[in-house]
């Protein structure tokens, strides 16, 4: 899909992500709208998403499986799947199967922030990397473990039309 300029565009992009986030003290999966507003430059729509220190880049071998080890997300964190697949659910979650997990695809919608840390959610979430490649993901740590403004679409994993959201 081409990026349309912003003048020509009918509504004002948005920049939608699927969330690992939290809500009565458990984890949940979330399509959030983030508050940042795009700047069109280099022929491009960017959306600023803040400074970060600490960032990483993770690379899990092919079938990697932890079905039963329960993570929180040990910082709030922007996570770039750059390849490979990545599985996430909720365990033991009251939601539907269909809001309880999620498949990221590498590449160009692989985007997601995580912010289910310790503090704010007792239940986890169950991370699995079942692609037959290395699965490469880039972490970026959001400064005073802040959960950036957003807008709540609706709970579950963003679908994959509107993750790019122009």
């Amino acid at each position: 899909m081409l990026v349309p300029l912003l003048s020509q565009c009918q509504a004002q992009p948005q920049f939608n992500l699927t969330a690992i986030s939290f809500h009565d003290n458990s984890s949940r999966l979330e399509c959030w709208a983030m508050a940042a507003l795009p700047k069109l430059g280099a022929g491009a729509v960017n959306f600023p998403i803040g400074d970060f220190t600490g960032g990483s880049i993770g690379i899990i071998p092919p079938h990697t499986y932890s079905s039963s080890t329960i993570r929180h997300a040990p910082a709030v964190q922007y996570s770039l799947v750059l390849s490979g697949l990545v599985h996430i659910r909720i365990p033991n979650s009251t939601l539907s199967p269909e809001q309880s997990e999620a498949w990221i695809v590498g590449g160009k919608y692989g985007i997601l922030i995580a912010a289910d840390t310790v503090d704010v959610s007792k239940a986890g979430h169950v991370t699995e990397f079942p692609s037959s490649d290395d699965t490469v993901i880039a972490q970026f740590p959001i400064p005073g473990n802040k959960v950036p403004e957003h807008r709540l679409l609706y709970t579950g994993p963003c679908k994959m039309e509107e993750l790019v959201g122009l």
